[in-house]
């Protein structure tokens, strides 16, 4: 896929529209959840501004770049707060930014041409040693009764304890709860409806990705509905686009579209892997954070897939 130059403006097109569009998203988490969210969210743009400066200070003598054209990823520090769990640890969350940067940023050209989502590398690293956070297994640990009211780290309102999610649900239906926001492990992932328009409003607005998108709003409930009929599962085949990671997902990739293909054809390929991967992550795993391992997969399966079906395409002829 081709790349724009080092030297295009770091906020132009639409680049503009994603702190518009993700602030209202902050507040309503804010107001839902309490101060630790804005906690972590505000760590995390902390770090971002950090990064930049630092950045902004590696940049040779002389260079007439401005402050605001320096190629930079601001969407890795602004969407990490959609997957930040209720008991995560606040003091990962920066140096968890810095080394995720470093891995699909740094390591793979640069921004613009790097090949992994920036977000997803950022929450698989927090898999990797504060999984258990977002876990809804029996080693989840649950906190005494009344506790909400004074652990300001329950990541709850005072006037809901953290033991009234516990409580309320059943234990066979904690996972759907949990998809659902009555047991809200990951607080910026919970206004579903909300994102998966944000979603679509980036991916028109940015002019890519939007075959990938088209096609994750056909094949999800599609690939869905033929599992449901064969037993597999028992939700709706809505349930993957309006209740879990999905939409949050879909919402990182737009916005990071430089790890799109441009081609529509191929957007079309990335977005069937990507939607039947989803499926297998969300049914098969216990822990909510798991489909981001889905967006991952579909970005090292999907070029092969396609060259192979450009391979076989050429013998044809």
């Amino acid at each position: 896929m081709s790349k724009p130059s080092v030297g295009q403006s770091n906020f132009g097109g639409s680049d503009w529209l994603l702190p518009l569009v993700i602030l209202p998203l902050y507040f309503a988490v804010w107001g839902k959840f309490g101060q630790k969210f804005a906690a972590a969210a505000g760590l995390s743009v902390a770090t971002g501004v950090v990064c930049w400066f630092v950045a902004l200070l590696q940049q040779p003598a002389g260079t007439d770049l401005k402050a605001a054209d320096i190629p930079f990823c601001w969407s890795l520090f602004l969407l990490f707060p959609l997957f930040c769990p209720l008991g995560l640890p606040l003091w990962i969350i920066p140096p968890l930014l810095v080394l995720a940067y470093l891995i699909s940023i740094t390591s793979f050209g640069g921004f613009r041409r790097h090949f992994f989502n920036p977000v997803a590398v950022a929450v698989v690293l927090m898999l990797v040693g504060y999984g258990y956070t977002a876990s809804l297994s029996a080693s989840k640990p649950i906190l005494p009764e009344g506790a909400g009211y004074r652990a300001w780290s329950a990541g709850v309102p005072p006037a809901r304890p953290l033991w009234f999610y516990y409580t309320a649900v059943s234990t066979e239906k904690l996972l759907a709860a949990s998809m659902s926001a009555d047991l809200p492990a990951m607080p910026g992932s919970v206004y579903t409806l909300l994102i998966l328009i944000l979603a679509l409003v980036m991916a028109l607005f940015f002019g890519r990705g939007r075959a990938w998108f088209i096609t994750l709003l056909l094949a999800v409930p599609g690939f869905t509905a033929v599992a449901a009929k064969g037993g597999l599962v028992s939700f709706s085949p809505l349930h993957p686009l309006l209740l879990g990671l999905g939409p949050a997902l879909m919402l990182i990739a737009v916005v990071d579209y430089h790890s799109l293909p441009e081609r529509n054809s191929e957007q079309i390929v990335y977005g069937l892997v990507f939607s039947a991967l989803l499926l297998v992550f969300s049914v098969r795993s216990v822990n909510p954070l798991a489909p981001v391992y889905a967006l991952l997969l579909m970005q090292v399966l999907s070029p092969l897939l396609c060259d192979l079906l450009l391979r076989q395409k050429g013998g044809a002829r």
